[in-house]
C-alpha cells in the first residue's frame, strides 16, 4: 500500500453569495502549487483536466515499462487526454469518458508494429492503477 496526498486551499475572494461563489484555488502536491478553478477557464486547470492528465500520465508509464522491458528504445512519448462530462442515467454530471491519443516515436533496430503498439497500449490500459480505479469508460486512439 501507499499513499499519495495533495492538498487545496481556497480563499474569498470579493462577494460570496448564492448569486456568486469564487471557484478558483490552488492545489499542492510534492511542493508545487497549481492554480486551478471550474471547467473551461483558461487560466486555471479545472477538476475535469487534472483527472485526464492523471490517467494520461499513468498510462504513459506504464506504456514506457512495458516498452523497456521489451526492450525497445522510446524516444519520445506525447498524448492528448479530453475528459467528457455528461449526465448520468439519475441525472447526476460525472466524467463518462476520457479520450487518450498518445504517439510514441521509438529508435533504434527493433521498432514495433502498430498491432504491437496497438497491443502494448492495451495492455498499459489494463495494468494503470488509474484505469483499473476508474467508472469512466477509456479510448485510447493511438496515433502513428
Amino acid at each position: 500500500m501507499s499513499e499519495h496526498t495533495a492538498s487545496i486551499t481556497w480563499h474569498k475572494q470579493g462577494e460570496f453569495s448564492h448569486e456568486h461563489v469564487e471557484r478558483s484555488h490552488h492545489a499542492q502536491m510534492s511542493g508545487h502549487s497549481i492554480p486551478m478553478s471550474g471547467a473551461n477557464t483558461p487560466a486555471f486547470a479545472d477538476p475535469e483536466q487534472m483527472l485526464a492528465a492523471s490517467l494520461a500520465s499513468c498510462h504513459m508509464q506504464t506504456f514506457l515499462l512495458l516498452a523497456a522491458k521489451k526492450r525497445l528504445q522510446v524516444e519520445s512519448y506525447e498524448d492528448t487526454a479530453t475528459a467528457i462530462v455528461e449526465a448520468n442515467g439519475e441525472g447526476k454530471m460525472y466524467v463518462s469518458e476520457v479520450r487518450l491519443k498518445p504517439r510514441a516515436v521509438f529508435m533504434g533496430d527493433k521498432r514495433p508494429s502498430q498491432d504491437d503498439i496497438k497491443n502494448m497500449h492495451h495492455k498499459a490500459h489494463e495494468h494503470c492503477f488509474v484505469s483499473n480505479s476508474l467508472i469512466s469508460k477509456t479510448i485510447i486512439e493511438p496515433v502513428f
